[in-house]
């Protein structure tokens, strides 16, 4: 079992049935299922929930007890999407997104609408007019 002090505003955000991927202190990750959700939030200036996780193959935790672990939970999914990675991203003056596409080594802006975020990959969703999957986007290095 995992025990997670979450902040309380993300409380909405998180439901028992999520699923959620664990890392373990020694890089192994693990896959678990959110059991229950705190209704009451405590501390002061930073108030949290306590969010229970249960592991789905409890023996991946072996022997550890009080150990520190990395939680990634999902709350939600949109199979066959369209992800470029966030850096991608460029701010429009005129406001919303847009992302810069190469072909035959002209670029151009395209304007995006964003979708889902997935804060583990560092990716989010995104569609518009004229983007499809295989078109060369523009990641800057980092």
């Amino acid at each position: 079992m995992v025990t997670i002090a979450l902040d309380a505003a993300q409380q909405s955000e998180v439901k028992a049935g999520d699923k959620v991927m664990i890392t373990l202190p020694d890089g192994r990750v693990t896959p678990g299922v959110v059991s229950s959700v705190g209704k009451v939030a405590t501390g002061g200036s930073s108030p949290k929930v306590t969010v229970t996780v249960t592991l789905k193959h409890p023996r991946a935790a072996g022997g550890l007890d009080q150990a520190p672990v990395t939680v990634a939970i999902t709350t939600a999914t949109a199979p066959g999407a369209l992800v470029v990675p966030v850096n991608a991203l460029l701010a429009r003056a005129s406001g919303g997104y847009a992302v810069e596409e190469v072909t035959g080594g002209r670029h151009h802006l395209v304007p995006v609408t964003l979708g889902l975020f997935d804060d583990a990959a560092g990716l989010v969703q995104v569609t518009g007019p004229g983007l499809a999957a295989g078109q060369t986007i523009v990641v800057p290095a980092s």
